[in-house]
């Protein structure tokens, strides 16, 4: 997997409720997204050629890092059209229009 995450964190902590970490909670399913239809050309002054993965679902939280074409990535959650991914050991929130998946959410 190719990523670029910001800000280390220790694993399999619970913070604000959400999961920091690499493991799925107890009882849930597994489910896996995989990056596709970004441009192929970077630009992060446009934001384009990469999926960012923020704090927050909205775009205007703070990005802790960047999903490429291709990489795969733990699905946790769906609020609206973000969905909660992995990352770098962490977990933060990445647009579902650019996942393809079969969570079922």
């Amino acid at each position: 997997m190719s990523f670029r995450a910001f800000l280390p964190v220790a694993a399999l902590t619970v913070v604000a409720g959400l999961w920091i970490g690499t493991s799925t909670p107890a009882g849930a399913q597994y489910c896996e997204g995989t990056v596709h239809g970004l441009s192929g050309r970077y630009n992060l002054a446009t934001g384009s050629g990469f999926l960012a993965v923020r704090t927050r679902p909205n775009s205007s939280s703070r990005m802790i890092g960047q999903l490429f074409n291709g990489d795969h990535t733990e699905i946790f959650d769906r609020r609206g059209n973000w969905y909660q991914v992995e990352i770098g050991g962490r977990t933060g929130w990445a647009n579902a229009r650019w996942l393809r998946n079969d969570c079922g959410y």
